[in-house]
């Protein structure tokens, strides 16, 4: 939407337009930054995260070596680009250690009671940043995408 409303009339189907337009961009964009800060090893973890509608089920990727590409998004219930305003959407992993890997809580005792993330090497640069809780991190962060986004959007009226 980028032409400039002329009457009140414009206002509500215009909203309505940006709120779908900026749910998916928002959930596209956390995707991707998520799936970028997410350590690589083999890849399955980065492989596994998915897109959920109303719904945070979903399988992870098989047993694998998936390297260090970045995948497409994977979704549950629903095609991208047809988000709707009211729906519940979530970015999950489903694998057995995701949380050790996202939070750092519920460490296996494999781990020996440490957060390891930091010694993964297949994908160096991307893994010094890793910290425990991540995935919150970029929720905060896309809260300000989301503002700036509004921001632009009432600059219109």
């Amino acid at each position: 939407m980028g032409k400039k409303l002329k009457s009140l009339d414009e206002i509500g189907p215009a909203l309505e337009e940006f709120g779908r337009d900026l749910l998916s961009a928002a959930i596209l964009e956390t995707d991707g930054r998520i799936k970028e800060a997410s350590p690589v090893d083999t890849g399955r973890f980065r492989n596994s995260w998915m897109i959920g509608e109303n719904s945070n089920s979903g399988q992870p990727a098989p047993p694998g070596n998936y390297g260090a590409n970045m995948p497409p998004p994977v979704t549950i219930n629903y095609q991208l680009g047809n988000e709707q305003l009211g729906n519940e959407y979530s970015i999950h992993n489903n694998l057995e250690y995701a949380e050790p890997v996202a939070y750092g809580t519920n460490l296996p005792p494999s781990w020996g009671g440490e957060y390891k993330v930091g010694n993964l090497s297949l994908d160096p640069p991307r893994n010094r940043g890793v910290v425990p809780g991540f995935p919150d991190l970029i929720a905060k962060e896309m809260q300000g995408f989301v503002d700036q986004k509004f921001r632009e959007f009432r600059s219109k009226f």
